[in-house]
């Protein structure tokens, strides 16, 4: 932060350079997680024949790409959480502890109108439904997929379970609503639990794409392997591997195995699992050895970091003042006139403008975040003098 006379500041622009003076950003490591993934992609072309590699390496894949996981990683997706209760526990859960167990909604709205009413606003192509467990409330659940599907026809809908509740009528229900594809989160119950592969078998007559989707736990490399032929007969069609993130203030946090901290640029801190993306590769192999007709997704920290720029632009018409532009996906920047009590916020594009107009004010540039929710505004990170 350049220096800056705070003598006679207004109120407004003083709460700013207060929060700017505060910020105390760790150094990024995603330059050397980059270098990290690089290596990794290399190898998976090296080792697995057919692999597809798109976006410079942040998008990878074998065999095919569920449709809303490409919605996700160009981040025109929007999940909708129809409740956080839920009937397990997971430790490698990451839905935080603070958001209430009654909490609806996503980071367009609390209601469908309300969230509906922004999607005419933005870019959003993909909706899934979400907890929690959703089947804990079949009804809302049905409800909110019935009321989203009827006025907007043309997204694709997914739904996410742990698959204990997800009964064979509830999933029949969806199937007809038009839902385009169910994901299961098979390691919540260990892989091969029976009521879950019956669940599986019945979404797969009802429903177009049928998708697992789970950490991957290198600790638990042995049984997913083992389970990847049953998979394929229970005709899922995608499996989804995520890269085993630690994510403090949820259940993961506590969970045990080997860590490599992350600091995004705007300071989040996290930590990722730093095998297992050897898991996602030894199973890629598995599924090419064995001619298995399953597809496999590396939903890898660069996926993530990806989706999360689109979902940043996504919500730029309902976040960005008509005065700030989009810096590199992640900053807004500002300029900022004032003299006494008076504050004039103006486009950079003006700035020559403005010192004709104000010759006798002092002039600021101003950063914040762009932020991920509706409800979250950024924080300011740069107050420097012109």
């Amino acid at each position: 932060m350049s220096s800056v006379s705070i003598e006679g500041m207004p109120a407004r622009l003083r709460t700013i350079y207060d929060e700017v003076s505060r910020f105390r950003p760790e150094p990024s490591t995603l330059p050397a997680l980059q270098q990290a993934w690089s290596e990794h992609v290399s190898r998976l072309r090296q080792e697995i024949e057919g692999v597809h590699v798109e976006a410079d390496g942040e998008i990878v894949y074998l065999g095919g790409l569920s449709p809303g996981c490409r919605t996700y990683k160009d981040g025109t997706w929007d999940c909708i959480f129809t409740t956080m209760r839920c009937n397990l526990n997971c430790e490698f859960c990451y839905s935080p502890h603070a958001i209430p167990r009654e909490y609806a909604g996503s980071v367009f709205g609390a209601t469908p109108a309300q969230i509906a009413g922004n999607y005419a606003r933005t870019h959003v192509t993909g909706v899934s439904f979400s907890g929690g467990e959703p089947f804990t409330d079949t009804p809302k659940l049905l409800e909110w997929a019935a009321w989203f599907k009827s006025r907007y026809p043309g997204k694709y809908y997914w739904a996410y379970t742990n698959g204990l509740l997800a009964g064979e009528e509830a999933l029949r229900q969806l199937g007809d609503l038009g839902v385009d594809e169910m994901r299961f989160n098979a390691a919540a119950t260990g892989y091969d639990h029976p009521t879950v592969m019956k669940n599986i078998a019945a979404a797969a007559r009802f429903i177009p794409n049928v998708t697992v989707e789970i950490p991957a736990i290198p600790e638990h490399a042995t049984k997913l392997l083992a389970c990847l032929a049953d998979r394929s007969a229970a005709s899922v069609r995608f499996l989804n591997l995520h890269e085993l993130i630690y994510e403090p203030g949820t259940n993961s946090a506590s969970m045990p195995g080997a860590r490599q901290p992350i600091v995004t640029a705007d300071g989040h801190r996290s930590e990722i699992n730093s095998h297992s993306r050897a898991l996602t590769l030894a199973v890629m192999a598995r599924v090419r050895q064995e001619h298995l007709p399953l597809s496999v997704n590396d939903c890898s920290m660069q996926s993530k970091l990806r989706q999360l720029r689109g979902r940043q632009r996504s919500l730029a018409p309902l976040v960005q003042a008509p005065y700030e532009r989009l810096v590199a996906d992640q900053v807004y920047e500002c300029y900022c006139a004032y003299q006494g009590e008076e504050v004039h916020f103006f486009h950079p594009d003006s700035l020559d403008e403005m010192r004709q107009r104000y010759p006798d004010h002092q002039f600021v540039r101003l950063a914040r975040t762009t932020p991920l929710a509706l409800n979250n505004r950024g924080r300011w990170i740069a107050f420097e003098k012109l």
